[in-house]
């Protein structure tokens, strides 16, 4: 179920290095264009095969894209939060969403049209290129992934993984149920309690509750990453 949002307190495009060259009433322009919509959590933004006519920017909250497998298995392929956007590769081309995006908790996000991006790449061509080196960024963390994933020893994964999410998010907190760990890694839930464990034991990390997992020593993590300990 969406929320329409009644305002949006700070312009969604201000915190978007693809936008912050615009000037603020470009900005402004292109946000009066914008769906402002707030989701509760486990609520679905879009769906696999839906028209990809629109870029997702993250207003606040945390949104999963993932897909399911024939099976009904779920996989994990991004976490998006506050400030950072998707659908930018279906700029070129695109015609469907390849993935479900699901608030992970109360979320707000932007919806910006396609063809409101393609109008200000016409007007503004570095635009374009930003994008361009978005969509790089991202086939890089994918191929990081790919890498992550080749890893059969579950323990080697696990630590792999930590290291590559706080990089991504550029933090030492890293908030995740173990589901979701799972369903972005494909080790089981259990396997992944029993590995969190034994890392905290080896003062790698620190664990609060069941969601929230505190980065004390990357070498450590990276020796077991590297040598499967």
């Amino acid at each position: 179920m969406e929320h329409q949002c009644n305002c949006c307190s700070k312009l969604c495009t201000s915190k978007i290095p693809l936008f912050q060259s615009l000037s603020l009433e470009e900005q402004k322009e292109l946000i009066s264009k914008t769906q402002h919509l707030d989701y509760k959590k486990g609520e679905t933004v879009f769906h696999e095969y839906d028209p990809a006519d629109k870029i997702l920017v993250i207003r606040y909250g945390k949104i999963k894209i993932n897909h399911y497998s024939f099976e009904g298995k779920e996989y994990v392929l991004d976490i998006l939060g506050e400030g950072e956007i998707y659908g930018e590769q279906n700029i070129f081309g695109g015609k469907a969403f390849e993935a479900n995006a699901i608030a992970l908790e109360e979320s707000g996000v932007c919806l910006i049209s396609l063809a409101d991006i393609q109008n200000l790449i016409l007007k503004r061509p570095e635009i374009g290129i930003k994008i361009l080196n978005v969509v790089g960024q991202k086939l890089s963390l994918a191929n990081e992934l790919v890498q992550l994933l080749s890893v059969n020893d579950a323990k080697a994964r696990v630590a792999g993984f930590l290291l590559f999410r706080s990089n991504r998010i550029k933090s030492k907190t890293i908030e995740l149920t173990r589901d979701d760990i799972s369903a972005y890694i494909n080790v089981r839930r259990e396997t992944i309690s029993r590995k969190l464990g034994e890392l905290r034991m080896e003062g790698a990390i620190g664990l609060e509750g069941n969601r929230k997992v505190l980065i004390r020593n990357k070498d450590i993590l990276r020796d077991v990453f590297e040598n499967g300990n």
